[in-house]
């Protein structure tokens, strides 16, 4: 492309190989109907059903679709964040690959950011067309974040948007070995907006987040943006210690009275083994973030490349997080391009 296009649309792909002819197409249509130049970069992150060799028939066909092949599964939103660093456009929107996310919507969020001068359009959902055990669990996902994260994020509001590259710029600029994307837009303080739109059924696949994955995505994100649950352990401690206080004042003046001929044996017992387990609780909370912090001083570039379909990586892949600027897929003479992820 001698031009950079005016949308980079990034999908990172997993379990859904069968929804990329049919997003490739309606990317097109959608963008190239509103007169809007656009490049689209698929992101393999290692599915299970090797999507690749589609990736790279749809980018031989179309040069407008790049194709990003990470070197083992590093998670969806690091996927996200390794497509951002390969955009060239001045707006990047965030699509899922299953088509729930409507690419046609992608113009109308352009045209909202360009009237209302923000560096963002994130969509809300709407009614969702999900089972109802997965809207379920994202609602009881967002309320853990919420309760013990002190993270407030609109359970309607997921990863598709339309991003500035001003924004787009801020967030890679951040080093956490960890990311999530509707948290650290709101961090980067830049104007947003919403444009509500009902999100549609799943073209094929199904989703790659189970409940376990959900539990553990959630516990990740309390412990990276909060301290809250260190400040409860304290505030657990303290309870505790004042409850006892105030039953050794009452059961010290029931001893006074001779009520007590017998030594409570189960009583004492009862107590050791719930303060062990307050006390065990309390250091795994510390040492999940003593682990964070391991993680975060060990300096490991958190995504690697294996291959693109625009540029032979050969024996050299591309790193990202570790400190330097890589030159892969990029052009060279743009100033704001940032490629540390």
């Amino acid at each position: 492309m001698s031009q950079f296009p005016t949308i980079s649309i990034v999908s990172p792909v997993y379990g859904c190989r069968d929804c990329l002819t049919s997003l490739a197409a309606e990317v097109g249509r959608a963008l190239d109907a509103a007169g809007l130049s656009w490049e689209l970069v698929l992101v393999d992150d290692c599915g299970p059903d090797q999507p690749w060799s589609t990736i790279e028939g749809l980018a031989a066909a179309d040069p407008r679709i790049r194709g990003v092949r990470l070197a083992r599964n590093h998670g969806q939103h690091l996927a996200i964040w390794a497509g951002l660093a390969e955009t060239r456009g001045d707006w990047i929107a965030v699509i899922d690959c299953d088509l729930q996310d409507e690419p046609s919507a992608i113009p109308r969020l352009y045209e909202q950011a360009m009237s209302e001068q923000t560096d963002a359009v994130v969509v809300n959902r709407g009614n969702w067309k999900d089972s109802r055990f997965r809207r379920f669990a994202s609602r009881a996902f967002y309320k853990i974040t919420d309760l013990l994260g002190g993270i407030r994020l609109d359970n309607n509001v997921g990863n598709f948007g339309l991003y500035s590259r001003r924004m787009v710029r801020v967030l890679l600029s951040y080093q956490e070995q960890e990311v999530f994307l509707p948290v650290m837009v709101t961090l980067t303080g830049l104007p947003r907006s919403t444009l509500l739109l009902d999100r549609c059924g799943r073209h094929a696949g199904e989703s790659s987040y189970s409940i376990k994955q959900l539990v553990r995505l959630a516990g990740a994100i309390i412990i990276r943006f909060s301290d809250r649950p260190l400040k409860l352990s304290i505030l657990l401690g303290l309870t505790i210690s004042t409850v006892s206080a105030v039953l050794s004042v009452l059961l010290f003046a029931v001893w006074l009275t001779g009520a007590f001929t017998v030594p409570g044996w189960t009583s004492l017992i009862l107590s050791v083994w719930f303060l062990a387990g307050v006390i065990l609780a309390v250091l795994g909370v510390h040492g999940f973030y003593m682990g964070r912090i391991f993680t975060e001083v060990k300096k490991r570039p958190r995504i690697q490349l294996d291959k693109t379909t625009y540029e032979a990586l050969g024996g050299n892949h591309t790193l990202y997080g570790s400190g330097a600027a890589t030159s892969t897929g990029v052009a060279e003479n743009r100033q704001d391009m940032t490629r540390i992820v």
